[in-house]
């Protein structure tokens, strides 16, 4: 067994699991402050992974196991995972989501490649989003994704885009609240547990109220990422 400390979203995880690899994997966000909480995987966490997963791989039913027990911990302080891509850009914060294989980090990288230094990823696939009373904050992960895309960072939340794969490059805002809350819950980690299960859905609710929300419809061009940065990130930043 291996123990480590972690920080997120300014709290600090004790996780004590099976494999060196899961501290290496979590570099980044290494802390030497006293723990919060104490986090300790178990053969039965592990079991529960391999019956969710089709790879059967040790390694990552370890990652998935830690990231499923951080994730039930922290619903608990009004934070959830939001699978996505977590932009910076201008100082505020933007995620991209879609069904997975839909092009989300495809899109993100045109972004990154027509903004540069003006966009900083912040989590390419479970950034974490905490509603405070004034504001909505997104936070990275260890959990950024195959690629490793990520900073120890963070930005207020403006904006959530979902993502269509399409031949024509076009954007909409959403207005119809059904579709927007449908579209959310897909995209969030809802823990097994009931009573956690209504924590997460209150603080979806209040994400729900307080942020706007974009449909696009993008080709693999650089012009797609054009328009979501004229189109809608400029738009909330003014």
């Amino acid at each position: 067994m291996t123990t480590f400390k972690i920080k997120i979203v300014d709290l600090v995880l004790e996780i004590t699991t099976f494999s060196e690899i899961l501290k290496r994997y979590c570099k980044d966000f290494l802390s030497d402050e006293k723990a919060d909480y104490s986090i300790v995987i178990n053969e039965q966490d592990l079991e529960l992974e391999a019956s969710f997963s089709e790879t059967k791989e040790y390694i990552q039913e370890e990652i998935c196991a830690v990231h499923r027990k951080v994730a039930e911990l922290l619903v608990e302080h009004n934070i959830i995972v939001f699978h996505s891509s977590a932009l910076k850009v201008n100082g505020s914060g933007y995620l991209i989501a879609a069904r997975s294989g839909t092009g989300k980090s495809t899109h993100a990288n045109l972004l990154k490649e027509l903004l540069g230094d003006k966009l900083t990823y912040i989590n390419d696939d479970k950034p974490l989003l905490k509603v405070n009373n004034d504001n909505i904050i997104v936070y990275s992960s260890p959990w950024n994704g195959k690629e490793r895309r990520g900073t120890n960072t963070c930005a207020p939340l403006k904006a959530i885009i979902f993502l269509n794969r399409g031949i024509d490059n076009t954007y909409k805002k959403i207005v119809n609240k059904q579709e927007i809350y449908l579209r959310m819950l897909s995209q969030i980690y809802l823990p097994i547990e009931k009573s956690k299960r209504a924590k997460a859905l209150k603080v979806a609710d209040e994400v729900f109220k307080r942020v706007n929300f974009y449909e696009i419809n993008v080709n693999k061009d650089l012009e797609s990422a054009k328009m979501t940065y004229e189109r809608i990130i400029l738009d909330e930043t003014e």
